[in-house]
């Protein structure tokens, strides 16, 4: 038998494949990676999705969170106007009655108390003053007011020094105590 020899010097022709198997072949390899190319390149993209629907997920709770936190501050507040508003519309300016008094006071009398009954008509005045005569005048000023009417007088008493001490009740107009405050 005879062997063949390793090597020769006339080359020989290459051996080709047939040309459908060619085709076939990049054919092949051409659907393949038209079919995983586009898995890849999803996969990829259904990742960074995924990724950025967390990061959004975790904003919304805490924006959630936030709002709640705002609903109830805003709620606080609110409340809070509400009664600041109410308690504005109920308040009462008792500097009316200091400017009335300062109005109708005799220069030598000088009041050591004042009460206000709680629906602001009757008030009562602790007095003293240096004779019985300023009293009078006191007691004239008063019932010559129109708007000071049922004037009297209790407790009368003379203290260590001779001066008179005494109280004065009266009714006063309503809106001398609660003037309107077009609220």
């Amino acid at each position: 038998m005879m062997k063949a020899p390793v090597f020769s010097i006339i080359p020989k022709a290459k051996e080709t494949e047939p040309t459908w198997v060619v085709v076939a072949f990049w054919s092949l390899l051409s659907l393949l990676i038209l079919i995983f190319a586009p898995i890849f390149i999803f996969q990829r993209q259904t990742t960074i999705l995924a990724q950025k629907k967390v990061v959004i997920e975790t904003e919304t709770e805490q924006t959630i969170k936030n709002n709640a936190e705002l609903s109830k501050r805003m709620a606080l507040v609110s409340r809070r106007l509400n009664d600041f508003s109410q308690l504005l519309k109920s308040h009462r300016l008792n500097s009316g009655v200091f400017v009335f008094l300062s109005a109708i006071c005799h220069p030598r009398v000088q009041f050591t108390g004042l009460s206000i009954d709680e629906n602001g008509t009757r008030l009562t005045l602790g007095m003293k003053t240096e004779n019985f005569k300023t009293l009078g005048e006191q007691l004239l000023i008063l019932k010559s007011n129109p708007q000071v009417s049922d004037v009297s007088f209790s407790g009368l008493s003379v203290d260590k020094d001779g001066k008179i001490i005494c109280s004065l009740n009266f009714n006063i107009d309503p809106k001398i105590i609660t003037p309107s405050l077009n609220l």
